[in-house]
């Protein structure tokens, strides 16, 4: 069965001026949505809206059909990623799966994980910022949720890690609908199935990278 997230008539304002005016999203099972914008053009602020941590006065998010105002208190809905992450730093990596994954198989196979059994008695603070990106994920991803919010996913992540990240997102999308963004575009690109560009408040779908030139959101020549 496929889950379907609609957003919808979202407006976020700061200080009485609006930062997103017109923002329309649908992710289904299996999508893997990008979202790319400037800083301070609303995506982390949009996230924490989805997500229900943040208020606005006007937004629509509904989840297969039911309207949700903070969906994250429905345990089993909605999982999200902040982009300066949610761990504790003085816990063992072990110790961090116990505690955040509830199911014993999912716990075991992930302290299985090639990238991660050498490092089960480290603290937090001891990883590499792709490690520590990559714990966090996957510690979401095994969780029994139906869509995934990840906010910047690659940001201080060694090259090595950003593709095993891209490909971590796409081995649990049969299960999951995903929405992602980063600054790091070329790897939310070769994520992600369609692009929205958030422009002057608005959510813009992109239908053809060389868009992203037309709102100058990369230099000219980017995609020749």
């Amino acid at each position: 069965m496929k889950n379907l997230l609609e957003v919808d008539s979202v407006v976020i304002s700061f200080d009485e001026k609006n930062i997103l005016t017109d923002c329309f999203l649908r992710c289904e099972t299996s999508d893997i949505i990008g979202i790319l914008g400037r800083n301070g053009c609303g995506k982390s602020s949009l996230f924490k809206v989805i997500f229900g941590t943040l208020f606005t006065h006007y937004k629509f998010i509904r989840i297969n059909g039911k309207v949700y105002h903070q969906p994250y208190k429905n345990g089993n809905l909605i999982a999200y990623m902040p982009q300066h992450g949610f761990l504790p730093t003085n816990i063992s990596v072990q110790d961090i799966i116990n505690i955040y994954v509830a199911s014993l198989a999912a716990r075991e196979k992930i302290k299985d994980d090639l990238r991660l059994k050498n490092h089960l008695k480290k603290r937090v603070s001891e990883l590499s910022g792709g490690e520590l990106r990559y714990l966090e994920i996957l510690l979401l991803v095994n969780l029994d949720v139906k869509f995934i919010l990840l906010d910047e996913p690659f940001s201080r992540v060694e090259p090595l890690y950003k593709q095993v990240i891209v490909e971590l997102i796409k081995e649990f999308r049969s299960s999951k609908g995903f929405i992602i963004t980063d600054h790091d575009y070329q790897n939310i690109i070769a994520a992600s199935d369609r692009i929205i560009l958030i422009n002057n408040g608005v959510c813009r779908p992109i239908n053809d990278l060389n868009d992203l030139e037309l709102f100058n959101y990369v230099p000219q020549g980017t995609f020749y």
